[in-house]
């Protein structure tokens, strides 16, 4: 009854705030971006731009587009998948936001809170954020900012499994995004919606609002998001068992992905294929593709991975003896031909075995040439790591500083030091080192852990950092540890190794 009065209070208030003066802060927001939306810039070139655009603002004393710029820094730690990082100055933004008086500015803030919480899956919390988004962007009288909220609450409600709500937000929604937003709104409306009724056990409702948002964002050029709503809709038919149609749109589907290297998205191509593979009986094929997908997720040291691997791998073999019988018949059958015609066979048999060695001689240059260019962005990757809790430390140190000269410690400082003190190395900057490393130094990971089953998670990343020079300073500062504590972890990794007295840690890892 009280989510029913509170559906109905907001829809008294949003009309009476249409009758009001608008304003947009998306459209400002998105206009002011120094870096079009179509760039194809690096994730440390964004951040040097949107650096430099915050820097100028301050020097202007321009609070809206300081917040502009803060926000811009904030987004490109989202599409990395730093969400760490984005909390950081998301929280900054609010504090200018809640300082500026402005509710429309505040409210679009905790509308990102919600995204970063959604992305994070912490619904209830991501509910919380987006109710609250409501109220301050009517009062800032931003209805598109009303709008999208709605469609977020929308949204949470269903993955909450709360359809009757999801659906009663998704009714107030619509109206003010097709009036306030613009098509990439109605896309993303059209797609949770979709989303929701599959939720429900409804795939077959579910799909024609799949086609009507990937339409929208093909038109738009939006390839990520209408690579994620081609995935929905082969969903969508696996679930209606219509198998040939999954996966020619999966195929399409994970070729966008592979092309434009939208990594995230291919771990839900990999689990749908896996799961029509497997319906379908094709074990080898699904087994192809759980092994790719639990690649990406890195969980296959996981029991529950590694039976369903096995129980495909069992199913395989079982179709690999029938295929090696019916190979063996064939061949039988094969050497009764007359002599012309195997030397037929065998002059063809030439051309290609001709062709696969020059391309196996291609590929192994270009592999070599991919494995320099993933070296070199492993590189990167572990200096930006340093560089980022190089920067943690310090802003840590600053903030200790500043706390002995208080009474003590407010309850925001306590909150932000906390949120400071636990992301030295965040999940996702683990499993995107992880990636690097992997396309670096490809398969050492598995013949690491095939050699020394009992290595614990600490004992494998001190193995990995090691394995790229880096002091025990540095591993240190990305661990988050002291270095004493590296040096206790370098003990027993030597132990878990058996390496001998003689021989040195850094030399057996990186002969390894």
């Amino acid at each position: 009854m009280k989510k029913f009065t509170r559906v109905i209070c907001i829809s008294f208030f949003l009309t009476a705030t249409l009758a009001l003066g608008q304003v947009n802060f998306r459209a400002g927001f998105e206009e002011a971006d120094p870096i079009p939306k179509d760039a194809e810039n690096g994730f440390d070139e964004k951040l040097t731009i949107h650096q430099a655009f915050l820097e100028k603002a301050v020097a202007e004393q321009d609070t809206l587009r300081q917040l502009y710029g803060i926000l811009y820094l904030a987004t490109d730690y989202i599409l990395q998948q730093d969400y760490a990082g984005a909390a950081r100055y998301i929280l900054e933004a609010e504090r200018l936001a809640i300082d500026s008086k402005k509710p429309g500015w505040h409210g679009w803030i905790v509308h990102r809170k919600g995204v970063i919480d959604s992305r994070m899956k912490q619904r209830e919390e991501a509910l919380q954020n987006f109710l609250a988004a409501i109220s301050l962007c009517r009062e800032g009288g931003d209805s598109l900012c009303v709008a999208e909220s709605l469609e977020q609450v929308s949204i949470s409600y269903g993955y909450l499994n709360d359809f009757e709500n999801a659906s009663r937000y998704h009714k107030l929604a619509m109206p003010l995004i097709e009036e306030y937003g613009g098509e990439a709104q109605l896309g993303a409306a059209l797609n949770n919606y979709g989303i929701i009724h599959s939720l429900q056990g409804r795939p077959a409702e579910a799909i024609p609002y799949f086609e009507r948002s990937i339409s929208i964002y093909q038109k738009l050029s939006k390839i990520k998001e209408m690579a994620k709503g081609m995935n929905n809709l082969a969903d969508a038919h696996r679930n209606l068992q219509q198998y040939d149609r999954a996966l020619e749109i999966l195929k399409e589907c994970m070729e966008i992905n592979h092309s434009n290297r939208i990594y995230e998205n291919l771990i839900s191509n990999y689990a749908n294929m896996n799961a029509i593979y497997d319906s379908l009986g094709d074990y080898q094929s699904a087994n192809t593709f759980i092994h790719k997908y639990y690649g990406i997720r890195d969980s296959l040291r996981g029991a529950e991975t590694q039976r369903k691997i096995a129980e495909l791998e069992i199913k395989y073999g079982s179709q690999q003896k029938e295929i090696a019988l019916a190979k063996s018949k064939s061949a039988l059958e094969s050497s009764r031909q007359s002599m012309e015609r195997l030397m037929t066979f065998i002059f063809i048999g030439l051309i290609i075995f001709s062709a696969l060695v020059w391309k196996w001689w291609v590929d192994k240059q270009n592999n070599k040439k991919e494995i320099v260019q993933n070296q070199q962005h492993l590189k990167t990757l572990t200096t930006i790591l340093l560089e980022k809790n190089r920067l943690l430390a310090k802003y840590e140190k600053e903030q200790a500083g500043m706390a002995t000269k208080q009474v003590g410690p407010t309850e925001e400082d306590m909150v932000e030091s906390n949120l400071y003190s636990r992301n030295i190395l965040t999940d996702a900057d683990w499993a995107s080192f992880k990636i690097y490393f992997e396309n670096a130094h490809p398969g050492l990971l598995n013949r690491l852990r095939s050699a020394f089953s009992s290595l614990t998670d600490a004992e494998e990343r001190l193995f990995l950092l090691i394995k790229l020079n880096l002091t025990t300073k540095e591993i240190a500062s990305i661990l988050g540890i002291a270095p004493s504590s590296v040096k206790k972890t370098r003990n027993r990794l030597r132990k878990r190794l058996e390496i001998e007295e003689d021989t040195h840690l850094e030399e057996f890892v990186k002969t390894f």
